[in-house]
């Protein structure tokens, strides 16, 4: 399941580049929830699992934005 997801409109530092990345986003993200719950999860476990992982993929971004750069 590959999301169509459209690309960037603004320049990243437009104050509406959030909302428009947000409307892109929406419907892929819907339609992982809906896979979720029809896997058998209820809608408030999904959710906050989903809250949860985009959190700690935040989290794991901010400390080395580009791992394949990493030496091994």
């Amino acid at each position: 399941m590959t999301p169509n997801i459209s690309p960037p409109r603004k320049p990243m530092n437009d104050p509406d580049a959030q909302i428009d990345c947000e409307l892109a986003i929406d419907v892929p993200v819907r339609d992982l929830v809906d896979a979720i719950i029809q896997a058998g999860w209820a809608p408030e476990i999904a959710y906050a699992a989903l809250k949860s992982v985009a959190e700690n993929q935040a989290l794991a971004y901010m400390e080395d934005p580009d791992p394949a750069a990493d030496p091994e």
